[in-house]
């Protein structure tokens, strides 16, 4: 299903005095640094070093996220460390990761690995489908809109306070679902779950509904309790309280009125001699936002985004790319000025 997002330009501001979220668990912060670490031995193709760290990583935290145990599976493969390749191909399947045969045959029935253990895990099917049914109710008028949202404003307005409210309550009940109980998204290749997008949607911005339920709290539990990744909560986060607290540099695209586009640009400022002393204030500021949820410095979120325009092996956040359209050539040579092309 294809979420279409119409793109305008917006003035990035920060919020200095908003809520503080944290992640605490020191286990869990120990376990996030080692994944971060991993990553970027991944884009510097120091692979011995990232498949290390992620067994390391793996023996602090029981129930590590996807994304990493796909990440950590290609690095193993690459670096043929079979057992780790294939308990991480195991863990996926049972958490719902679809693999086809070929990919199985390819690299795994040649190393005499052939059957697949029990699942650790219990997938709650009732409250997966609850999750669905909310999920299609907040797509509904969207997929007909077609990206003309306020057409259907009031029908929008009464979906999304129905999806958010229930939502919350089934959260309280049930608590945040999380990929070990609901299984992933095997229909995004990020992994991010459909049942985010009703948060997604109560943005404190939004101008077509209005927010009916902010989940920061709930989203910071959930940190907290590892039933979140830090980059899918800081982009939450930011989203529900309308701030730019977790995420600076983003890669631009520009969508011609023609449909064509224009990839890929980046702010001159990423470049620490182009930056003034607003700028560095700016940058220090979301790097201590980021680190109290124990993401990387936005210098080494960057590298990553720029490294995955190019390199689709691996899965990190679906957020690298930010669209931009403009009804005059004139304004979007305007906003070039500032920008380097880096593709």
């Amino acid at each position: 299903m294809k979420h279409i997002i119409s793109f305008t330009f917006m003035l990035i501001f920060f919020s200095y005095h908003a809520q503080n979220y944290e992640l605490k668990d020191k286990t869990l912060i120990k376990y996030y640094n080692l994944i971060n670490e991993a990553e970027k031995k991944i884009i510097n193709d120091s692979l011995i070093e990232a498949d290390k760290l992620y067994a390391e990583a793996f023996k602090v935290f029981k129930y590590p996220h996807a994304k990493d145990l796909f990440n950590s599976m290609k690095v193993a493969l690459k670096t043929n460390n079979m057992p780790l390749a294939f308990n991480n191909y195991q863990t996926l399947k049972c958490l719902g990761k679809n693999f086809d045969e070929i990919f199985f045959n390819e690299n795994f029935k040649k190393n005499s690995y052939s059957k697949l253990l029990p699942c650790k895990n219990v997938i709650d099917y009732n409250y997966k489908k609850k999750l669905d049914s909310l999920y299609n109710i907040d797509q509904y008028y969207r997929n007909l809109s077609k990206g003309n949202y306020g057409i259907y404003k009031n029908e929008l307005t009464r979906t999304d306070s129905i999806t958010s409210n229930n939502l919350y309550k089934i959260i309280q009940e049930k608590g945040f679902p999380n990929e070990y109980n609901i299984g992933i998204s095997s229909d995004n290749e990020t992994f991010f779950h459909n049942f985010y997008f009703i948060i997604w949607h109560q943005l404190a911005s939004n101008n077509i509904s209005s927010q009916k339920v902010n989940f920061s709290i709930e989203i910071n539990k959930a940190l907290n309790s590892g039933k979140i990744r830090p980059d899918i909560a800081g982009f939450l986060l930011d989203l529900n309280n309308g701030t730019n607290d977790y995420s600076f540099f983003p890669i631009i695209m520009f969508v011609k009125n023609n449909g064509n586009t224009d990839c890929c640009y980046i702010a001159k400022s990423y470049f620490p001699e182009n930056r003034n002393s607003i700028v560095n204030d700016k940058i220090q500021f979301i790097n201590n936002k980021r680190k109290s949820l124990a993401l990387p410095l936005v210098e080494d979120d960057v590298k990553k985004n720029i490294f995955y325009l190019d390199n689709k092996d691996y899965i990190f956040f679906s957020k690298t790319i930010e669209g931009y359209n403009f009804q005059s050539e004139n304004d979007e040579e305007i906003i070039k000025k500032g920008l380097i092309k880096i593709k």
